[in-house]
C-alpha cells in the first residue's frame, strides 16, 4: 500500500503582495488560532491544490486570488503540485514538469490515480466507467469544518455526479474491495456498453429486414430501381462534402485563431523576460541612482520595484488566461478533426458504394441475381455475426461477475467489520457518547443519526476508526488525515479535550495528521509543529512574499 505524505504548503497572492510557506511535521501539525484568523483557509488549500474542492472557501480567499504549491511525497518520492485557479502543474523533485492541465477529471484524477495506485471506479451519468476525480481518493482523509461535523464523507464539493458512490468509497478504501475487483467492474462497465452498442445495431439491421417486402414487393430489383438508387446516394454524397467544406472552414479558422493567440503568448513571454531583467538590475541599484546625462537623482524605491513586478504578474496572468483559451481551442479542433474524419468515411463508404461494391457483395450482383432474398441474407449473415458478438461477450461478463464473487471474500470483511465495530465502541466510550443506536454505528457503511453535540463526537469516532481500518486494510494508499475545528456544536470544554486528545492521541503508526483547533484545551500534543496565528484576516504576509514567488516563478515560467 502507498504512503502519501505532505511536507510543504507555499500559498502566495500576486494581488496582495502576500505569502506564506508552512512546513508540516511528520507526524503531527496544529494550527491553533481564534475564529477569521484564516487557518482553515490553510487548510482547505492543502488538498484543494491537488483538485479536490472543499466546502465553502472563504469570498476573500477567493478574491485574493492564492496559487498554491504542494510538495509532498509517495513512498518516500518527492513531487511537488501547483495549481492556479483551473489550471494544475505537477513536478518531480528536480522541477522536471511532468502535468499540466486544467482538466481535473480527464487528466489529473487518472495521473493522480496512477501515482497513488487508486483504482476505484464509478459510473457517470453516462454510465460509463471512469476513475472518479481526487475528492474521490481523499473522502476519508478530510473533515471539512462545513458539513463534515454532520456526516463522514462530506468534506468535498461537487460529489453528486455518480449515484451511491458511498458504498463503492467505503469498500474500497477500507479494503474490503480493493483494485483488482474496481478493475474488473471497469472491464465489465465497458463490455456491456459495447453489448447495448451491438443491440442497437442489431436492432436497425432487423428493421432493415422488415422492412424488405415493402421496399421490393417480392421481386427483383430492377435497373430503374437501380438508377433510383444511385440518384439517392450521389444526393447525399453532395450533401456530405458541403457538411465537410464547412467544417473544414471552421477548422481553419481557430487554427488560425489559436496561431494568433500563440504569438501573443511568445510576445508576453519575452516581455516577463525582459521585465525579470529590469528587476534584477533595480534590486541591484542603490536607493538613489545618479543620471550622467542629466545630472538629476531619481528614487529607487520599493514602489518603482513593485511597479515592475506588477506588470511582470500581469503577463504571467495574461499568459495563463490565453493559454486556457488555446485549450479549449485545441479541444475545438479536435472535435472538428474527429467530425471531418469520420465524414471522410463515411464519404468513403458511399463512394464505395456507388462503385457497386459494398462488401464482398456488389450491387450489380444483387440487381442480376439475388435481389430481395440476397439483400435479406446479407442482413441476417449481420445479425448472427452480431450474435456471435453479444454471446462472447456475455461469456466474459459470466467470468468477471464470478471473479468478482470469488473476490467478496464474506471471511474477510466479517474481519474489517469487526476491526472497525471494537474501534469505534472505544472511541464512543472515550467521547463520552453513550445513547446511540448501537446496530447501526457498529457497521462500516453507518449512517450518523445522532442529534446536537453528541453528532461532531460520533463523527469523530466514525472518521478516526475508519482511517485506522484504512491503514490496517487497505491495499491501495494512506494519507494524511486533515481535521478542522472540532468544536462544533457548542461542545463543553471537557468533550472538545476528549476529541483533541484522541485525535492527538491515535495517530496511526505511518500515519500523519493535521489539525486545525481554536486552541487545545490543555492537552499536550507531544511531538508535534504547532503554529500559533493571531492576527486577523492576516494569514499571508507581506514578508513571505519574495520568497515564496522566487520559488513560484521558475515553476510558472516552466508550464507557460
Amino acid at each position: 500500500m502507498k504512503s502519501l505524505r505532505f511536507e510543504k504548503i507555499e500559498l502566495l497572492s500576486a494581488k496582495e503582495k502576500k505569502a506564506r510557506a508552512i512546513e508540516f511535521h511528520p507526524k503531527l501539525t496544529i494550527f491553533n488560532g481564534t475564529n477569521d484568523v484564516g487557518k482553515s483557509s490553510i487548510i482547505k488549500s492543502i488538498y484543494w491544490a491537488l483538485g479536490a474542492e472543499p466546502r465553502m472557501i472563504h469570498p476573500k480567499w477567493k478574491e485574493a486570488n492564492v496559487r498554491a504549491l504542494l510538495t509532498f511525497t509517495v513512498d518516500g518520492v518527492q513531487y511537488s503540485i501547483m495549481r492556479s485557479g483551473g489550471a494544475f502543474a505537477v513536478f518531480d523533485a528536480n522541477d522536471h514538469l511532468l502535468l499540466s492541465t486544467n482538466s481535473v477529471t480527464r487528466e489529473l484524477g487518472p495521473f493522480l490515480a496512477e501515482l497513488l495506485n487508486f483504482r476505484l471506479v464509478l459510473a457517470n451519468r453516462q454510465n460509463e466507467a471512469e476513475i472518479p476525480p481526487p475528492a474521490f481518493a481523499f473522502l476519508p482523509f478530510y473533515v471539512n469544518q462545513e458539513g463534515s461535523w454532520e456526516r463522514p464523507f462530506a468534506a468535498f464539493d461537487k460529489i453528486a455526479q455518480y449515484k451511491n458512490f458511498r458504498s463503492a468509497v467505503i469498500d474500497f478504501h477500507s479494503g474490503i474491495l480493493g483494485n483488482e475487483f474496481y478493475e474488473l467492474e471497469a472491464e465489465k462497465k465497458k463490455i456491456r456498453s459495447e453489448t447495448d452498442e451491438l443491440g442497437r445495431d442489431r436492432r436497425m439491421v432487423t428493421k432493415a429486414i422488415e422492412k424488405l417486402p415493402a421496399t421490393f414487393s417480392g421481386v427483383e430489383l430492377t435497373i430503374d430501381g437501380h438508377e433510383v438508387a444511385i440518384e439517392r446516394l450521389l444526393s447525399r454524397l453532395r450533401s456530405l462534402r458541403e457538411m465537410r467544406q464547412i467544417r473544414a472552414a471552421r477548422l481553419a479558422e481557430i487554427v488560425d485563431m489559436r496561431s494568433s493567440l500563440e504569438s501573443q503568448v511568445s510576445i508576453a513571454r519575452h516581455a516577463i523576460a525582459e521585465l525579470e531583467k529590469d528587476a534584477r538590475f533595480a534590486a541591484g541599484l542603490e536607493a538613489e541612482v545618479h543620471c550622467p546625462v542629466c545630472n538629476t537623482r531619481h528614487e529607487n524605491d520599493f514602489a518603482h520595484r513593485y511597479g515592475i513586478l506588477d506588470d511582470r504578474e500581469s503577463c504571467l496572468q495574461f499568459i495563463s488566461h490565453q493559454n486556457e483559451t488555446i485549450r479549449g481551442l485545441a479541444g475545438e479542433v479536435r472535435k472538428l478533426e474527429s467530425e471531418i474524419r469520420g465524414s471522410d468515411s463515411v464519404i468513403e463508404e458511399v463512394q464505395a458504394t456507388l462503385a457497386e461494391k459494398r462488401g464482398d457483395l456488389t450491387l450489380g450482383e444483387v440487381i442480376k441475381s439475388e435481389g430481395q432474398r440476397a439483400a435479406a441474407d446479407v442482413f441476417h449473415a449481420q445479425i448472427g455475426e452480431i450474435d456471435e458478438r453479444v454471446g462472447g461477450l456475455s461469456a466474459r461478463i459470466d467470468e468477471i461477475t464470478k471473479a468478482q464473487k470469488d473476490l467478496k471474500d464474506p471471511a474477510r470483511r466479517d474481519r474489517i467489520e469487526k476491526f472497525y465495530a471494537v474501534l469505534m465502541t472505544s472511541y464512543l466510550r472515550e467521547l463520552d457518547v453513550l445513547n446511540y443506536d448501537q446496530d447501526a454505528l457498529m457497521k462500516i457503511n453507518a449512517t450518523i443519526i445522532e442529534t446536537g453535540s453528541d453528532a461532531p463526537r460520533a463523527v469523530l469516532a466514525y472518521d478516526l476508526a475508519f482511517l485506522h481500518t484504512i491503514h490496517e486494510f487497505g491495499n491501495s494508499f494512506t494519507a494524511p488525515m486533515v481535521i478542522d475545528s472540532p468544536n462544533q456544536q457548542d461542545q463543553d470544554a471537557k468533550n472538545v479535550a476528549a476529541m483533541i486528545s484522541l485525535i492527538v492521541n491515535n495517530i496511526p503508526d505511518e500515519g500523519q495528521t493535521i489539525l486545525g483547533s481554536v486552541e487545545l484545551h490543555g492537552i499536550s500534543p507531544g511531538e508535534a509543529k504547532v503554529y500559533e496565528f493571531k492576527e486577523k484576516l492576516s494569514i499571508l504576509t507581506t514578508s513571505e512574499f519574495h520568497i515564496v514567488s522566487a520559488r513560484m516563478d521558475p515553476l510558472i515560467l516552466k508550464v507557460i
